[in-house]
């Protein structure tokens, strides 16, 4: 307590020369000088004030088996306001396009780390897939095959869907309706949300199938709901389902328990019966090489995918891919030191098997940055929608390294972080007039405030 009390006088009697205090969550309050210029840096203590005359040591790594170390927290600006955008660069051939978007174009000299966004996007000739549909999935009981069989239903859909997620607990709606392209968020959602949802709430079956109903209506569209479920239909459980026939919604039932592998892949067919396929596989292994100049570049973690690390690059490794697909990743991909004001490029390569031409294809894009010093020149160029959508997913245990280490507990989640990127991604597009951002931090908002209201 005297520390304490001897700290926070001593503070005080500094106020008049001082900007707004930093307090770490260990205790420790940061005052910034007056007129000084930094940035805030996002540690396992809680965000603190970084001058930019104290450039940050490098991390030297001895042995190639030792694990990666950024040799400093997540960089946000003072105020957290974001006031720029990225540009996207594009990688495509016939049939796919591979659209990146980094958190960055001025890197670290000290070394760290970036965001790249990955949407991966298979338009659809004529024929090869099917149109957009509406989709809800009512998530019933606690069986151990729940989060497996709403994978299976999300892998099944495209860009062009839209799908929803409704707990019978509470007869709520997990997910608002959003375009399945984001699969890798709403599937992290689901998990986050099934981790701890056991008696949150009473069941409330025939409430849910209503709530995803009106979640689903829409003229002209395809509606499709699966019910995951470990319990028998009661009758007015059936009633409700004999309604939603009636109204055109194709309702099917999936259980989430059984016996055996044999009885799993059975029940997992029978989601793919009830939502079928969005389009034919057009392209197969795909897979994506990050290679940095000056080298090595590595794939740290990604959101969906598989992250594979080689001595001289990253890839990410996504399968294969079907006509009209759309899907969104995120990447934590590693930067490594060198000389202020040089250039720094990644060199992205896509390696695909072409069905449709009969063979292997490989096609690239470079994405060029520049190396910088300046803690707070790096801070005010970040680009806010990369970094808003990367601590979303962070919000829902994907990515939450990229913000705080392995210490996420130790500052009690990333909810806070990731609301308020949402919100200043927000005031970006309404000062931008940028309706695709206005959209995406709606779409992020909506989806931060559905998992939340669970721990009310």
């Amino acid at each position: 307590m005297r520390a304490f009390v001897f700290v926070l006088a001593a503070s005080l009697a500094s106020l008049a020369g001082c900007e707004r205090p930093y307090l770490a969550k260990d205790g420790t309050v940061y005052f910034p000088e007056k007129g000084a210029h930094g940035a805030s840096v996002m540690t396992a203590n809680g965000l603190e004030f970084h001058d930019r005359e104290d450039v940050p040591t490098r991390v030297v790594a001895r042995d190639p088996s030792e694990p990666w170390r950024a040799p400093i927290g997540f960089i946000l600006p003072r105020d957290g306001r974001f006031t720029e955008t990225s540009s996207p660069h594009v990688l495509a051939t016939t049939g796919l396009a591979i659209v990146l978007r980094p958190s960055d174009t001025r890197v670290p000299s000290w070394g760290g780390e970036i965001l790249v966004r990955v949407d991966v996007i298979a338009p659809a000739a004529e024929g090869s897939a099917r149109w957009g549909e509406n989709v809800a999935i009512v998530i019933d009981g606690e069986g151990p095959d729940t989060a497996m069989l709403a994978e299976v239903a999300l892998e099944q859909l495209a860009g062009r869907d839209r799908v929803s997620i409704v707990d019978v607990r509470g007869a709520r709606v997990l997910v608002p309706s959003m375009p399945a392209s984001h699969r890798s968020m709403i599937n992290a959602a689901l998990k986050t949300h099934l981790r701890s949802r056991a008696g949150i709430a009473a069941r409330d079956v025939a409430g849910a199938l209503s709530a995803a109903g009106r979640v689903l209506s829409s003229e002209n569209v395809t509606q499709r709901m699966l019910l995951l479920s470990d319990h028998p239909l009661a009758p007015d459980e059936i009633t409700e389902v004999a309604r939603l026939s009636q109204r055109g919604v194709q309702v099917a039932s999936v259980s989430t328990v059984g016996e055996g592998a044999a009885d799993r892949l059975e029940r997992a067919d029978s989601v793919r019966a009830a939502i079928p396929a969005a389009g034919i596989t057009t392209f197969r292994s795909v897979h994506l090489t990050f290679q940095g100049t000056p080298a090595p570049s590595h794939v740290l973690e990604a959101s969906g995918g598989e992250a594979r690390w080689r001595l001289d690059a990253g890839e990410l490794v996504l399968g294969n891919v079907r006509a009209g697909e759309a899907r969104t990743e995120m990447l934590r991909v590693t930067v490594p030191a060198w000389v202020p004001n040089e250039e720094f490029r990644f060199t992205v390569t896509a390696h695909v098997d072409d069905l449709a031409w009969g063979g292997p294809r490989e096609f690239s894009a470079d994405v060029p940055c520049v190396y910088d010093d300046d803690i707070e020149r790096i801070a005010k160029s970040r680009h806010g929608d990369v970094i808003a959508y990367a601590s979303a997913m962070a919000t829902l245990r994907r990515l939450d390294r990229a913000f705080i280490g392995e210490d996420v507990s130790r500052i009690g989640g990333l909810e806070k972080v990731a609301e308020l990127h949402a919100r200043s991604m927000s005031l970006l597009a309404r000062d931008t007039h940028d309706f695709a951002t206005q959209e995406q931090a709606d779409m992020l908002i909506a989806l931060l405030s559905a998992t939340k209201a669970k721990a009310r």
